[in-house]
């Protein structure tokens, strides 16, 4: 808890205090001590402006879960929005997990949160009943403002951190939510969405979803997301809890601030999404960029007419992915052994196929980057 008071500003105190009705009045100690009070005049609050006083932590820390008794949230809760006054904070709660979260698991929930917020950012930018590539440039500089701040204390929350961009020409004032800065907006789609598909699906109203993916309403890819959050092998449930920066204001309308993810709907949630997903096309030109990981060919000399190479590259979801490609021995060779000792990138281009779930590029053409 200290660590966390020397970094709390009393500006930021002050402002979160005004927003719940505290009243501030007279300093004690010759202006040292700030105080402020309750909305209902009932309970008092002390934070010490020097450091060095002997007893400056346990006062404010007193204080700082007096004000959480008095607004009936955790502790850890309030020094979270302190810490982070101008950002929206999407609580992803782990329900289920018996006493750890083991590791790969966890990186699968970062993975998640990952998408599914990117989803909706690009749902927002570009709305479109599928998306082809989902991390555009976009979407991934808006994805660079997000980041992981402190868990709370026994629970299993990641606390996602969204930075409500120029949120200065925001405060406490109406807009409308196409003014609102993108975080927010992105926040407000998913929350609704989620909510609004599941209550569709519990009232029998499969046709509605259908319908509402057929309009360009919630693209392919966010039902994917979604489908992802709904792991049923696992048997853990997904809470988020969204708590809303007060600075910006919602909308009237706008009652949503949580939603639990059900796994039941698994199954016809991806369903929904297979029937408008669009069919692999096959065999249409690609360039890769990477590395040449394996290199094989025929044992004999005289017999090698093609070499084949395995390259490692980054796919469309900015996933590491590996493609397989036969080219002309004679022409490439060279090229591929000096490329694959010195580990240089290589641009390879060609015909793209699947086969068996493998990437194939068949007599492509390959370029040393220089």
């Amino acid at each position: 808890m200290q660590k966390a008071i020397d970094h709390i500003k009393i500006d930021g105190i002050r402002m979160f205090l005004s927003q719940y009705g505290w009243t501030e009045t007279e300093p004690l100690r010759n202006g040292s001590v700030l105080q402020f009070v309750s909305p209902d005049g009932n309970n008092a609050v002390h934070f010490p402006l020097d450091k060095t006083l002997r007893d400056y932590y346990e006062v404010v820390e007193y204080s700082l879960k007096n004000i959480a008794l008095s607004l009936n949230i955790p502790i850890q809760t309030l020094v979270n929005r302190l810490l982070n006054p101008f950002y929206d904070i999407l609580k992803w709660r782990m329900v289920d997990y018996d006493g750890k979260v083991p590791f790969f698991s966890m990186i699968n929930e970062l993975a998640k949160i990952k998408k599914i917020l990117a989803v909706s950012c690009l749902d927002i930018l570009s709305p479109a009943k599928f998306h082809t590539k989902i991390y555009t440039k976009a979407v991934n500089d808006n994805m660079q403002g997000y980041s992981i701040g402190q868990s709370e204390h026994g629970s299993y929350i990641l606390n996602v951190l969204c930075p409500l961009d120029n949120y200065q020409l925001y405060m406490y004032k109406d807009v409308d939510v196409d003014e609102m800065p993108l975080k927010r907006k992105i926040n407000m789609c998913l929350l609704k969405n989620v909510n609004q598909i599941q209550k569709d699906l519990l009232e029998g109203n499969v046709n509605k979803v259908d319908e509402d993916v057929d309009m360009g309403k919630y693209s392919v890819n966010f039902l994917d997301a979604i489908g992802d959050v709904c792991t049923e092998d696992t048997g853990t449930k997904v809470n988020i809890i969204m708590d809303w920066c007060d600075a910006v204001q919602l909308p009237p309308c706008f009652d949503y601030s949580n939603v639990l993810f059900d796994t039941s709907y698994k199954r016809v949630i991806n369903d929904i999404a297979d029937k408008y997903r669009p069919k692999t096309a096959e065999n249409h030109q690609k360039t890769f960029y990477g590395k040449i990981e394996a290199i094989s060919a025929k044992p004999e000399l005289l017999d090698r007419e093609y070499v084949t190479i395995k390259i490692a590259t980054i796919g469309d979801d900015n996933k590491k992915i590996t493609v397989n490609a036969k080219l002309d021995y004679r022409l490439f060779y060279d090229k591929i052994e000096r490329a694959f000792k010195k580990s240089e990138n290589i641009k390879l281009s060609g015909i793209l196929q699947d086969v068996a779930g493998r990437k194939w590029i068949n007599e492509g053409m390959l370029e040393i980057l220089e």
